[in-house]
């Protein structure tokens, strides 16, 4: 009867499960006897370890024929000392592996612990200095706290980088549940609100903005039937599966497609059919055709939304409008739909200008009333001003970040300053100027000030702030994280 195959352990490349008897009727000696009896435990115990240590190349010359893997016959022999001392090699790796699979636990300083209880949602890297290994990306970290009880779980996003979190704070359950029932109430809460703040006729809005919804990290833009799920970092994406279920179940409305855009990545289809190139959403009575998953942010500022609708109700029936930094025409339709009689929008980009004519048409707009521009900001206002009778009742100026770093700041605020200087020569006497700023670390109180000193220079004094706001309420923020508020918006009334 022929033998089964080798078993692959090191220091016994000739031993087979057919032969253990007869190679033990052969020897005399007991210390083979002892040896080959620890063999058999160790085939029997360790079989799928010792592939493993096969395919990883642990003992490269001890090769199991069921491994289909490639393996280098030139590479020198292994040293083995005895099976004893296999035996406890082997033993090791299945410890560290039994490792990997139990829950990572990581015990909190009691300043740590007293910012989580605060309402602080992220932990640093520093966190992990005693834990017993690095967390895997989308691993949830059980949270102990300075003495040892169990006090919630944390999501790790898979990379220490400094300054950025190293776990997101879920819940501070002690006894919590399972990531995929957290991820049902979480989302059925966040639904309900949006019903609450949301009118039913707006079709575009923000389905859970991260941690102001207690999914840190995460965040979910909804347009018509398709859902962007554009994640803060790797930790979700590991669980993608558990976030289509949880949206299908709660994300409300007929749902089409559920699209991923990665931070960094490309936009690919998670579930459902895929979606046009481009849908046409309702905001406050306003249509936008919207590319989801592509462009700036999930496909479309959001966060502006009750900004666009405040102009469409400021502007008058006639008025000289100007939308500078205007990219798809969000503000530049908000002024045509409130009865402006002329609207130029100016934006660095020549090839967005004709999504913002698209928009314009879209909304009935007369195109012989809009005058699109192609140009740098900075250096068209000088030249504008020089030009006679070139003065705007409204203007709308909403730059891109100009800084990310809290470093770049003071540079930033400068050119906010240029930027105002630079405006006061366009709008009339009596008019309106609508400035926005979305760069972090800049207050609202900021942008007043650096309006004012920069439109003074300019010859023009504020003399009224009409309004001040924010992004939408579908944008909550929790009190823990005030600098997350990122967009302020003025209206300011000038002499």
């Amino acid at each position: 009867m022929a033998s089964a195959p080798p078993l692959a352990c090191a220091g016994w490349p000739h031993a087979s499960v057919g032969g253990l008897d007869d190679a033990r009727a052969k020897s005399s000696d007991a210390n083979v006897r002892d040896g080959w009896t620890i063999r058999r435990r160790v085939a029997l115990r360790f079989r799928l370890l010792r592939l493993a240590l096969c395919c990883g190349g642990q003992h490269p010359t001890v090769h199991d024929p069921r491994c289909r893997h490639t393996h280098d016959p030139q590479r020198p022999p292994s040293v083995v000392t005895s099976p004893r001392a296999d035996a406890a090699h082997l033993h090791r790796r299945l410890s560290d592996l039994l490792n990997m699979a139990r829950p990572l636990r990581v015990q909190l300083d009691r300043r740590s612990e007293r910012a989580i209880r605060g309402g602080h949602p992220w932990l640093w890297p520093d966190v992990l200095s005693h834990a017993p290994r690095e967390p895997r990306a989308g691993e949830v970290v059980e949270l102990l706290d300075a003495l040892g009880t169990p006090m919630g779980i944390a999501l790790a996003d898979g990379t220490l980088r400094p300054g950025a979190p190293a776990l997101r704070v879920l819940t501070l359950d002690e006894r919590p549940p399972p990531l995929e029932k957290l991820l049902l109430r979480r989302l059925a809460r966040a639904r309900e609100l949006r019903q609450r703040l949301i009118e039913p006729e707006t079709t575009a809005f923000r389905l859970v903005n991260g941690e102001g919804d207690e999914l840190p990290g995460l965040v979910i833009d909804r347009f018509g039937g398709v859902l962007v799920v554009r994640p803060d970092s790797a930790g979700w994406e590991a669980h993608e599966r558990a976030l289509v279920q949880a949206l299908r179940s709660e994300g409300g409305g007929r749902i089409e497609s559920i699209i991923l855009r990665p931070k960094g990545g490309e936009s690919r289809l998670l579930w459902g059919t895929e979606p046009p190139d481009s849908v046409v959403v309702v905001e406050h009575g306003r249509k936008y055709r919207v590319r989801p998953g592509y462009g700036q942010k999930t496909g479309f500022f959001l966060d502006q939304r009750d900004n666009r609708s405040t102009v469409q109700r400021l502007v008058r029936r006639g008025d000289n409008a100007l939308d500078l930094f205007c990219f798809t025409g969000g503000f530049s339709t908000a002024l045509a739909v409130g009865g402006a009689g002329h609207v130029t929008s100016v934006d660095l980009a020549a090839s967005i200008l004709s999504d913002v004519q698209g928009q314009l048409e879209l909304n009935g707009y007369p195109l012989a009333q809009h005058t699109p521009v192609a140009a740098d900001i900075f250096k068209w206002l000088p030249e504008r001003a020089r030009t006679k009778g070139a003065k705007y009742d409204v203007v709308v100026c909403d730059p891109p970040a100009l800084s990310h770093k809290k470093a770049d700041l003071p540079n930033a605020r400068k050119a906010y300053r240029r930027l105002h200087e630079a405006l006061a020569p366009v709008v009339t006497r009596g008019g309106l100027l609508v400035t926005a700023s979305c760069t972090a670390r800049l207050s609202a109180d900021d942008l007043l000030e650096d309006a004012i000193a920069g439109l003074r220079t300019g010859g023009r004094r504020v003399s009224r702030e009409l309004l001040r706001s924010g992004a939408g309420a579908d944008h909550p923020v929790l009190p823990s994280l005030p600098h997350l508020r990122y967009l302020s918006c003025l209206v300011l009334a000038l002499d």
